[in-house]
């Protein structure tokens, strides 16, 4: 658990809001973030076909940002139910997909389901943030309904390795040389909540197994996000694509035993 008392806990989510409420505008700017091209949709659906299976299911989208997996479940029929913590982020999910989801203001370590509420959750990007994953874990299994299936998109986002850092420094050094913009993050916030993260120390496929199986999750297995890493690749500008390539990514798949 984290070591962080619940007043600092508190605070800590309020900066976590604030800071990505205001990386909603710029958000979808970003390779890795938005769905780029009609490749890496197909991509995602492959992803989502192969964890969730083929007939439509009711799906948390749990942090779902500006809906871009949203956009990819609905597009397979899923019945969405889309939660994040920042309105500001949500307005743009709104905006995109209009009654076609549910939409809802949450925190996905605090569920207000009821048991048995969703045939299958998927996050991106969100387990590296959390405060207490432990917490958010229980709260995902308990609204799971028996059978059904847990999809996380995730990485480390903090350690490389020393290919992938000079994979990282060129990339962005041809960023530069060809003037593109930088990404648009505020690096002294950013640096600032993340070092007070739980996984502050960077997020392993193995530690994320070892997590999600003491919550009661079964049928722990790697899911193929590689495939939807190379579409994006293959639509990205060339520093974009390389930077894709610095940082270790992956998705698990797991099951609520029936």
């Amino acid at each position: 658990m984290s070591s962080a008392a619940p007043h600092d806990n508190f605070t800590l989510k309020e900066e976590i809001r604030a800071y990505w409420s205001a990386r909603a505008e710029s958000f979808d700017l970003s390779y890795g973030h938005a769905i780029k091209s009609d490749r890496e949709l197909r991509a995602f659906q492959r992803l989502l076909r192969d964890s969730f299976g083929a007939e439509p299911l009711d799906v948390l989208d749990l942090a779902c940002g500006t809906g871009e997996i949203t956009r990819a479940l609905l597009s397979l029929k899923h019945r969405v139910t889309a939660l994040d913590f920042s309105e500001t982020m949500l307005e743009r999910a709104r905006a995109k997909h209009g009654k076609a989801a549910r939409f809802r203001l949450g925190d996905a370590e605090n569920l207000l389901d009821a048991d048995d509420s969703y045939d299958a959750l998927i996050t991106r990007h969100l387990v590296w943030t959390l405060t207490d994953p432990e917490a958010a874990f229980t709260q995902w299994f308990r609204v799971l309904r028996p059978g059904g299936r847990l999809l996380v998109i995730d990485g480390d986002w903090v350690n490389r390795s020393r290919w992938q850092a000079l994979v990282n420094r060129f990339g962005t050094w041809l960023r530069d040389r060809r003037g593109a913009p930088a990404h648009q993050i505020d690096a002294d916030t950013h640096a600032s909540i993340t070092k007070r993260f739980y996984f502050n120390e960077g997020l392993s496929r193995q530690r994320l197994e070892d997590m999600l199986t003491a919550a009661g999750f079964t049928d722990i297995a790697p899911a193929d996000y590689g495939q939807v890493v190379r579409a994006q690749q293959m639509t990205a500008p060339l520093h974009d694509a390389i930077r894709l390539g610095s940082s270790t990514r992956f998705a698990l798949l797991a099951r609520k035993r029936a």
